[in-house]
């Protein structure tokens, strides 16, 4: 035998006896984190869920006096990679996904079997959605483009994000259930469906505030309204809250309408890491110096431990799969089959 292997051996057979000998119920997460943690991130680096998530695992590591905590760009298949990469990874707390909305709908669309039932949320923030126009557009008010709309039906164009997207399912939902007629298209996300508005691609768009921003800020475009509760004073301005025009019921209920971006652990990991990450995310949320992140990228505030945030994303799936199945129609499963409430029987 080589003195490497008796070696390993006997750091093993050492090991082993130090594990034996922990008093009964020492906490599996006395030392953690003590080695690198990764986050697998469902959204591309640059965009909105990336920019949330960036100040947040930095604050977090310091926090947690972590060995790292590493973003992983695992966006392949619309986040699918990442959300299969964690879920084939133990439930130790050492693999985080970089969550976005993706996973509040993917499961209705058969892209994974995973719901929300499967994750432990926490949740930073998020970017609410918006109706714009070029500044210089005659159309100055939110009740000016639904005149503008209806007087015009089925002749102006919208851009939007990917189809089954959140901001993609707002401007479907105005068009089938407020009876305003304009015709969707579909980018490859928010940063070319904004540009697509400020070149004159299209009339108008339907997007997250956080790529407009910027734009917003430059007097380039303004945002009529947005998809939150009430007014929200944001990018340099304040923007109304559409449900002071839309009035349908479940629209009104549902606010706010936005993205997400948050960090999300399988189920199953120990008690006493997750109460440990409880402890981090509410100093991160409390340091002052988050307020600029929110105010500079147009993040819609959550900021909402575990236990109200995995509320959160039920209600937030049961949201987007009534919209999947019953207004869009472009479900592969169906609610029932997936354990999802109903909505509209809520």
């Amino acid at each position: 035998m080589t003195n490497i292997t008796r070696r390993r051996l006997l750091a093993g057979s050492a090991g082993a006896l130090g594990a034996m000998m922990l008093p009964f119920g020492a906490s599996r997460a006395a030392g953690y984190p003590e080695r690198p943690i990764t986050v697998a991130m469902t959204s591309p680096a640059g965009g909105a869920t990336d920019r949330g998530l960036r100040p947040l695992s930095t604050r977090l590591k310091t926090i947690m006096d972590a060995p790292a905590i590493a973003l992983q760009d695992m966006s392949g298949a619309g986040g699918v990679q990442a959300v299969e990469y964690v879920m084939s990874q133990p439930a130790d707390g050492y693999t985080w996904v970089g969550m976005n909305d993706t996973v509040e709908v993917f499961a209705m669309m058969d892209r994974y079997p995973y719901t929300w039932k499967d994750f432990d949320f926490w949740m930073s923030g998020g970017t609410a959605c918006g109706i714009t126009v070029k500044s210089d557009s005659k159309i100055k008010t939110f009740d000016e483009w639904m005149d503008w709309v209806g007087s015009n039906p089925g002749k102006l164009s919208c851009s939007t994000t990917p189809s089954g997207s959140l901001w993609a399912n707002v401007a479907v939902y105005l068009n089938k259930q407020a009876a305003l007629d304009f015709k969707v298209v579909y980018y490859k996300g928010g940063g070319p469906s904004v540009r697509a508005v400020v070149s004159g691609e299209v009339d108008f768009g339907c997007m997250g505030v956080t790529p407009m921003a910027n734009f917003m800020r430059a007097g380039q475009l303004r945002c009529l309204a947005a998809t939150t509760p009430g007014e929200w004073e944001t990018a340099g301005t304040v923007i109304p809250s559409m449900t002071n025009w839309i009035k349908e019921k479940t629209f009104v209920k549902t606010m706010p309408w936005t993205n997400i971006h948050g960090i999300a652990l399988r189920k199953g990991t120990p008690e006493d890491v997750l109460a440990k990450i409880d402890d981090a995310f509410a100093k991160v949320m409390a340091d002052p110096s988050m307020e600029k992140v929110y105010q500079d990228n147009a993040f819609f505030k959550f900021q909402v431990g575990r236990d109200k945030a995995n509320d959160l994303m039920r209600q937030r799936t049961e949201l987007q799969a009534y919209i999947a199945e019953k207004i869009v129609g472009n479900a592969k499963r169906t609610r029932d089959e997936l354990g999802i409430g109903k909505l509209e029987e809520g």
